[in-house]
Formats: structure tokens, sequence, C-alpha cells
């Protein structure tokens, strides 16, 4: 007679315990905690801490994944090395959050997060909302929302990527807005911020850039020099579950996808700088296949 072994999820597992370190320059470190694991899990990023967040989620099959993560064709998922502490479960020396994911739905997570320093608790509907929730925490801004129009086009290139931490630069042409990191900086916290950045219509077309077209040679050439790492082109069609959907392209790789969140679009930059570099960081002749006008 065989016997199965099936493991009972409590509300509790769905609870994580982030412990934050150390905050500058954008990037986060410390050690998280699930459950009543005997060890904890170290991070240097926000995006590090997401990957495991994911890795834990899918060994317990709770909350279930209603998508499956996709990566750019010829890549592989995005694989890393878990940095486990024997720790046992404690406060931040610089924050503590308890964060709490309810589902897993539209590529992406909807639960609560606490941040007990603040003494404060609030829901988030999408992995996006829960990063720039916990930028604004860790930085005392919780400003009311940006008024203008928002950013649909992004160039992101990428010179050094190390556990989810990036140095190179992000650029949106049409609003003459550019972000340069010369440190190591959080690639999912930065460019999470960057891309909801808001602009006024008098700023977005003061090139006179016409949306609907490539933004020409003559319009900026940054955008035509690429990462020494990895090079991508971001247009967002749409803005549903607090969320961003759209089009990547990927510079080296010569390939585009479409992703359904935030996350997904991380997911898709991480399986592409794991790969082989196809080119340099020099100039690049090619410009992106898609629309980068708003």
């Amino acid at each position: 007679m065989t016997k199965g072994r099936v493991r009972v999820v409590r509300g509790t597992d769905r609870y994580i315990t982030v412990a934050v370190d150390e905050c500058d320059n954008w990037s986060v470190k410390g050690v998280m905690f699930h459950c009543d694991d005997s060890q904890g899990i170290q991070y240097g990023s926000m995006l590090e801490m997401i990957l495991n967040m994911d890795r834990i989620f899918d060994s317990m099959s709770c909350p279930k994944q209603t998508f499956q993560m996709r990566h750019f064709p010829g890549t592989n998922p995005p694989d890393f090395v878990t940095r486990t502490s024997k720790e046992k479960e404690r406060k931040g020396k610089r924050s503590t959050f308890r964060i709490y994911v309810q589902y897993r739905y539209h590529a992406s997570w909807q639960g609560l997060i606490h941040w007990e320093d603040g003494d404060r608790q609030e829901s988030f509907e999408s992995m996006l909302q829960l990063i720039l929730l916990m930028n604004k925490m860790l930085r005392g801004d919780f400003l009311m929302g940006q008024e203008g129009e928002p950013l649909n086009s992004f160039h992101v290139a990428i010179d050094t990527y190390e556990s989810g931490r990036i140095m190179g630069n992000y650029q949106n042409i049409p609003a003459d807005l550019t972000e340069r990191h010369d440190v190591l900086a959080d690639l999912a916290g930065t460019l999470g911020s960057f891309m909801d950045i808001r602009a006024s219509k008098e700023k977005i077309s003061k090139y006179g850039v016409k949306y609907g077209r490539l933004i020409s040679n003559e319009a900026c050439s940054m955008c035509r020099r690429g990462g020494q790492t990895a090079t991508f082109s971001i247009k967002v069609m749409f803005r549903e579950h607090s969320t961003w959907q759209g089009i990547i392209y990927w510079r080296e790789g010569r390939v585009e996808q479409p992703f359904r969140s935030y996350k997904e679009m991380l997911y898709l930059m991480v399986s592409a700088i794991g790969m082989p570099q196809v080119s340099s960081g020099n100039m690049v002749e090619e410009m992106p296949k898609i629309a980068l006008g708003s």
C-alpha cells in the first residue's frame, strides 16, 4: 500500500516577513523569513526578494500561479541561487514589512503589506503596486498621485547586472527624461519608479514626436546606444489590474515579446540578461521594431 504525503497549506504560509537592513541608491538589502522555516533567505535587491518569494509559493503550490511566466524565445526562465541565512526571524535594522500574498492572478500578486515601523497597512493589486508602496514607506513619501500624462515608451540600457541590481540608464525620449545609474541600483525599484512618472503634454510633445511611429535617429542618439549587457525598448499599451501590459523588444536578441504585467516584464528582462551577449554596447544600427511613441 502506497501512502501519499499531502502538505496542508495554512493561511500563515502566505505571510513573509521582510527585514530591510540597508536602503541606499534605491537598493534594499536584508533577510526574509517565511513561516516556520528554520533558515532565512538573504536578498540584495527587490527583484531577488521577488524571485525568492515566487520560489517559495511555487514550492507550496499556493497561492496558485494562474499564468506561467514568459521568457524570450531561445532563453531560459530566470535562474538564481538562493542565499540562505542561519538567522531566526527578526526585525530589520532599517525597516520591517509583513507581506501577505493572497492571490497570484494576472501574472502578478495581490495581497496586503503591513509596515511595522510606521504601523501602516495597505492592500496591493499587483507586484508593481507593492514595489511602489515599499519605496514610499522606506522613504516616507506618501504624496498624492502625480498629475500629467502617463509615459508609454521607454529605453533601457543595462551595462552591469548583479542579483537584481544594475548600472545603466533609462530614458523616455518624447518627455526628454533620462535617469543614469553609475553605481549598482535596484532594477525593480528604480525602473518601476521611472516608468511611473507622469509628464505634461507640453513636455511630451517638445520634440514633435508623433504618436504611433518609431522615434527618429535625430530625436535621440542615446536611444541607439546599447547597454554593455542588454538593451530593451518597452511600450506600455494598457494599464489594467494596477499594472502594465505591453511589448518589450530585446535589442541584442532581435526579438520582441508581449508582457501581461510589470512582474512578467522583469522576468523577461532577466531571462535575456542571463544569455551570452549578441552584440556589444556600441552604436547599433538596427532600431527597435516596436513603436515607441506614446
